[in-house]
């Protein structure tokens, strides 16, 4: 596959650089995609501005600013991502919830939370503390204090919005990447059966522990190399003390985004659990078999998958 057959955008949102690949060869083609990307990265920083909890006035922080028995009007987006993550939290036993912000310290530094907090804390997590009014867009809260952070599902709900911007635009193959996190792929490049993604060493960044073929499909990673202990486990309160890194594949980006969170916590037998109910997942995990040698598991439905497994 020669390199003028892509063409590579790139552009700074959600506090990371997302990159849009685009098959095509001509110089007429190339203008039209720049603009096709252009309108996807457009609708990406429109979500950054309603789902992000850091910025004033979106709807996530207008919801997280309620009281209880207070509610919001917010835009389907918002809706979509909080009915997807109650599923998740269901299908994972309470392995994923956007509402474990409560069990971070007020500062949202990467470190272990006070016993005090985690108490404090308890009463106000769990999907069941929103009620969600798809028909007139309306969130109400029915606890204080509730801190609702889509982190974990937002970007990954982003990037399929993108895939589907450029599709309106009639993009026939295409990759849509959120930094290091999620990415989705559509189509195939010339010749190929799909697209190509490496799969990152979750203790070494500049190596690869073995690559996935996408065909229409989102790879979602998650791990501590980059960001420290940032992943909490909701049933616990604590930091994930899971494998150094898990992946998820699946239809959708937004669930493979939560999903591939939810698998830092669970146990190995509660993924292999997962993935037996839920048969077009497949689940990736970085397991020590003995000390300092890993391997690359998988668990699910069948991927193209080429692994080197290594010491770390």
């Amino acid at each position: 596959m020669s390199d003028e057959k892509i063409h590579r955008f790139a552009h700074d949102a959600m506090a990371c650089t997302w990159g849009i690949y685009v098959v095509g060869q001509d110089a007429a083609y190339a203008a039209y995609a720049a603009q096709a990307a252009r309108a996807a990265f457009d609708e990406i920083d429109r979500l950054d501005l309603e789902l992000s909890r850091f910025i004033e006035h979106s709807d996530i922080a207008r919801i997280n600013a309620l009281g209880a028995g207070q509610w919001v009007q917010v835009g389907i987006d918002v809706i979509e991502c909080l009915e997807a993550a109650r599923q998740v939290h269901a299908d994972t036993n309470g392995a994923f919830d956007v509402t474990a912000g409560s069990f971070r310290t007020p500062d949202c530094g990467l470190r272990i939370a006070p016993s005090s907090v985690l108490s404090a804390a308890a009463p106000t997590t769990g999907p069941h503390l929103l009620r969600i009014d798809r028909t007139h867009r309306v969130v109400t809260v029915l606890a204080d204090s509730i801190i609702v952070d889509l982190g974990a599902i937002g970007k990954g709900y982003a990037v399929a919005q993108a895939v589907a911007v450029l599709r309106d635009w009639s993009i026939g193959a295409g990759m849509v990447h959120s930094g290091q996190s999620t990415v989705y792929a559509f189509g195939s490049p010339p010749g190929e059966s799909g697209w190509t993604v490496p799969i990152r060493n979750p203790l070494n960044p500049i190596a690869s522990i073995g690559e996935v073929v996408l065909h229409d499909r989102a790879l979602s990673g998650s791990g501590t190399l980059i960001h420290g202990p940032h992943i909490l486990d909701p049933r616990t309160g604590r930091p994930a003390s899971g494998p150094p890194g898990a992946w998820a594949v699946c239809p959708s980006a937004a669930l493979s985004d939560a999903i591939s969170t939810a698998f830092m916590v669970m146990s190995v037998a509660e993924v292999e659990e997962y993935c037996r109910c839920h048969t077009e997942t497949t689940a990736m995990l970085w397991l020590e078999r003995t000390p300092g040698v890993f391997e690359l598991v998988r668990f699910g439905a069948e991927v193209e998958l080429r692994t080197t497994n290594s010491e770390s």
